[in-house]
């Protein structure tokens, strides 16, 4: 159902229950926290096999409830394991090959980055089985669409392509089919070379904590190893100008250059 290794100090999971189109149980849920919490990992890639990311709710669960109470702590529960991904101090991403809809969008708005390869389908399908978002979704949806468009797709319940759904900022790229993951891996690499300090201070910021957040990060380890590397480009250079990347002070700076 849900499978999990650590490598590289990447931590994939693997989502695979294509009987039930990959439907998000609350078994389901649960093993995905465990994978959360098994170890120390600098990037998390998610994925599902089968024709489907995720096709939302397990209704053959829900279909056995007798009362309103037990779908409600189903679902709380489930939420609070998606906010628990969306908060990991490490960048996250998911690697889409299949149809995504209605919880399974949540589930994807859960994560930093989205990727799909162009045949996949988008739609908030909440709307055909008489809900609205259980999981925490429609705030994280918000983020990422705007008020108008959510409201537009979740009362049309419209599946979108692909390449509408990038348009759109409901995911991030597009890779070729049979392609995701080797592109993920790529931005992965890329994003590993970035200082690590404030991915949970930028995954939790808000306006009103701007300046607590800065102040808080403001010469930890990693942000005094980049100025200590300045310092000693800067040394080494004398006629190279202030810029970070050693570079004229007239042009723009990218600490990656170091």
């Amino acid at each position: 159902m849900i499978s999990s290794k650590i490598e590289n100090q990447i931590l994939s999971v693997v989502f695979e229950d294509d009987r039930s189109r990959n439907s998000l149980s609350l078994a389901a849920a649960r093993a995905l926290r465990m994978s959360l919490r098994s170890g120390d990992y600098d990037a998390l890639v998610f994925s599902a096999k089968g024709r489907v990311f995720c096709s939302g709710g397990h209704l053959g669960d829900y279909g056995q409830m007798t009362e309103a109470a037990q779908g409600i702590e189903v679902n709380r529960e489930i939420s609070s394991i998606l906010e628990e991904l969306s908060l990991l101090p490490v960048p996250t991403f998911a690697g889409i090959e299949g149809d995504c809809f209605g919880g399974g969008v949540e589930l994807l708005s859960a994560f930093d980055f989205v990727y799909s390869a162009p045949h996949a389908l988008f739609g908030l399908w909440q709307r055909k089985i008489g809900l609205s978002f259980g999981w925490g979704g429609g705030a994280r949806l918000e983020k990422r669409l705007g008020p108008h468009l959510l409201r537009r797709f979740s009362l049309s319940t419209d599946s979108i392509t692909a390449e509408e759904a990038l348009r759109l900022s409901l995911i991030d790229g597009i890779f070729p089919r049979g392609q995701v993951q080797t592109g993920i891996m790529e931005r992965v690499g890329s994003m590993r070379k970035l200082p690590a300090a404030p991915v949970a201070s930028l995954k939790r910021w808000v306006p009103e904590k701007e300046r607590e957040i800065f102040e808080g990060l403001w010469w930890n380890d990693e942000h005094r190893s980049v100025l200590s590397e300045w310092r000693r480009r800067r040394n080494s250079r004398p006629d190279s100008g202030l810029g970070l990347s050693g570079s004229r002070v007239d042009k723009a700076h990218d600490p990656d250059d170091l």
